[in-house]
């Protein structure tokens, strides 16, 4: 199973050492590996891949229990999964001709359920690419339909 572990927490020695020893008792591969310290805030935040033979579930309790010790925010989902993304789009076209490009490239590995928009002008071309389309001019309102989205 191929695996997207991401973590953040305060800034301290052992971290990266925590990660590697729960992969490793996850009996993983590390495939790609990333890592950032927030010197104004302290924060560590690390995304790590891997590969296991253990289920999302195992792999979850095993690094749970390897990295409790830092109290850190920490996710795992498959890597094939894709995110879902909110555009919001105002009456220019250039940034979100090139995001639907990418996407049909599969370039990107995102979904994008819904586009938001303050006009009309780029309905077609996000229709086209069979995403839902919806125009919300007041900002106030854009803010509430964002809260109300899954």
């Amino acid at each position: 199973m191929d695996l997207i572990v991401t973590l953040q927490c305060k800034d301290q020695p052992g971290i990266v050492h925590a990660m590697t020893s729960g992969i490793l008792a996850c009996k993983g591969n590390i495939i790609e590996n990333q890592q950032f310290t927030d010197p104004a805030t302290n924060m560590f935040v690390m995304r790590t891949r891997f590969e296991t033979s253990l289920t999302q579930a195992e792999s979850t309790q095993i690094l749970e229990k390897e990295l409790s010790r830092f109290t850190p925010d920490l996710r795992l989902r498959a890597a094939d999964k894709k995110k879902k993304v909110l555009v919001l789009v105002t009456k220019e076209s250039h940034c979100l001709r090139d995001l639907m490009y990418l996407l049909e490239l599969g370039e990107l590995p995102i979904a994008i359920p819904l586009v938001i928009a303050n006009h009309e002008n780029l309905r077609s071309l996000v229709e086209t690419h069979g995403i839902a389309f919806e125009v919300i001019n007041s900002e106030n309102a854009i803010r509430e339909r964002i809260t109300s989205l899954d």
